[in-house]
């Protein structure tokens, strides 16, 4: 639990601090809180139950440090609320700043496709480190695959889907209702399938994921 709460604060400094240079170079006023699809079958499910009227929807990069440190955090929201809320995933990879977080996210969803896709979603965020500076060409081989051998996955299969146009179509579909949503950076956050600002604090997160529930604001998910 200390090291949960102390992952915490580390990401709640590095979000403010990111918060502070995006609103010096765009003023708050200018936040808007666009939409996004509501969650479906083919989403990726954290935790909860869609039924249950609420949604949480992250857009995050599997080589972005934010969102690795935003990772257990999100993984205590969701326990936490995990009988009243869905919490979800989507990939956004950011690809120009971060080369090999498209082709990460095609790892997590081609693992998907042997039902390992939040081992393999876990794996890659605790193990940014590792692969992170790896040359773009060899990075699948080099650390995706083993990723792949050591969660019991055939890996044959794993290196054929990695590249194939279902995976690459999924994780597309994912980028493009994060564009059309005019998602920016990532993490980024939906609640109840309108976008929030960056919470200021993981009390404030727990804030408007209580308003939700209790109607407060919401819409439908």
């Amino acid at each position: 639990m200390w090291v949960v709460w102390g992952l915490a604060v580390l990401v709640v400094v590095v979000v403010v601090v990111r918060a502070i240079v995006r609103r010096r170079a765009q003023p708050e006023s200018d936040f808007v809180a666009t939409t996004v699809p509501a969650v479906d079958a083919s989403d990726h499910l954290r935790r909860g139950d869609p039924a249950s009227g609420v949604s949480v929807i992250e857009y995050a990069d599997f080589e972005c440090p934010a969102c690795s440190g935003w990772h257990p955090v999100v993984e205590e929201l969701a326990a936490r609320f995990a009988d009243r809320a869905a919490f979800v995933f989507r990939n956004f990879p950011l690809q120009r700043a971060h080369p090999n977080a498209m082709i990460a996210a095609q790892a997590a969803e081609s693992a998907g496709l042997q039902g390992k896709y939040w081992e393999m979603h876990n794996v890659l965020y605790e193990s940014q480190a590792e692969w992170v500076n790896a040359p773009k060409p060899q990075v699948a081989a080099q650390f995706f695959a083993g990723y792949a051998q050591s969660l019991g996955l055939d890996v044959g299969k794993f290196n054929a889907d990695i590249y194939s146009p279902q995976v690459v179509g999924r994780v597309q579909r994912d980028i493009d209702s994060a564009n059309a949503a005019q998602v920016r950076y990532t993490p980024t956050f939906f609640v109840n399938l309108k976008q929030i600002e960056d919470p200021t604090d993981l009390p404030r997160f727990v804030e408007l994921i209580e308003q939700a529930l209790s109607g407060s604001g919401s819409s439908p998910h």
